[in-house]
């Protein structure tokens, strides 16, 4: 699964108009790392938070209450990554994360000399960080798309009652005196355990939970797509006839849409 979540993300990159810290408003970080033994151990991702916020970014924990706006209409935000060695010193670097996945952005190695590991984090994390005062960072806010929030559907559910199979619906719709009245396939997928749904209209998907619409999904030239609702952001692709949603929550994440 991974493997193919890394290829359709390194298909589509080539495609793809680069980005910079510019292109985001927001900078996520985890309130605990692999390498921490408790959350904001040392009390360095807070020390991160105060970093990134120094030069000009916005920044939040997860643990934190988040912007509204937060990846509304199109991704806002970057995850940091932490990658972390340790040996006679300690040494980090920071990767700038998109919601697909991509590294936007990569910091120098910081080196902490201390014999002290609290010290040593602490002086890697700044060493690290100062890579940031040699970018001229200025929000250039993207197109917005609009997501109406707790807009009201039809029930999901499939003719026979069950989740997770499709259902074929023709809609009417209602042209000018002048044009012809045509009709439009709309194709409606559930999760396994039905709290999710998906609306197929041509090269537009849209997802509902519990009825409501919570985001849009984009496809992209490659082939896959980009989820961006107001609970999450990921990647989605088709398989075996069904349809997957993989995002990062407390770990990856899957959301199964069957046949």
């Amino acid at each position: 699964m991974k493997r193919l979540l890394a290829f359709l993300l390194v298909l589509s990159a080539g495609l793809c108009e680069a980005q910079d810290l510019n292109n985001f408003k927001y900078v996520i970080v985890e309130n605990q790392y692999d390498f921490q033994q408790e959350p904001n151990e040392y009390r360095l991702n807070e020390m991160m938070v105060f970093e990134i916020k120094k030069r000009g970014l916005h920044a939040f924990r997860n643990s934190d209450v988040l912007p509204k706006d937060l990846n509304i209409g199109t991704c806002n935000a970057l995850n940091l990554r932490v990658i972390v060695s340790r040996g006679l010193r300690v040494k980090m670097t920071y990767e700038f994360v998109n919601c697909t996945g991509e590294v936007v952005y990569t910091t120098q190695e910081g080196i902490g000399r201390t014999k002290n590991y609290e010290k040593a984090y602490r002086e890697a994390l700044r060493d690290a960080m100062k890579s940031l005062d040699e970018v001229d960072y200025t929000y250039e806010k993207p197109e917005y798309i609009k997501i109406v929030q707790g807009a009201p559907v039809d029930s999901v559910r499939t003719r026979s009652g069950r989740p997770g199979q499709r259902d074929l619906k023709k809609e009417k719709i209602i042209l000018s005196d002048n044009q012809q009245i045509g009709t439009v396939l709309t194709i409606s997928m559930s999760s396994k355990d039905g709290l999710f749904t998906l609306k197929f209209e041509d090269e537009k998907i849209n997802i509902f939970k519990n009825n409501n619409l919570i985001g849009t999904l984009k496809k992209s030239q490659s082939g896959c797509y980009l989820a961006i609702t107001t609970e999450f952001t990921g990647i989605g692709y088709e398989k075996d006839g069904g349809f997957i949603i993989e995002y990062d929550k407390n770990g990856t994440q899957f959301l199964i849409f069957n046949k």
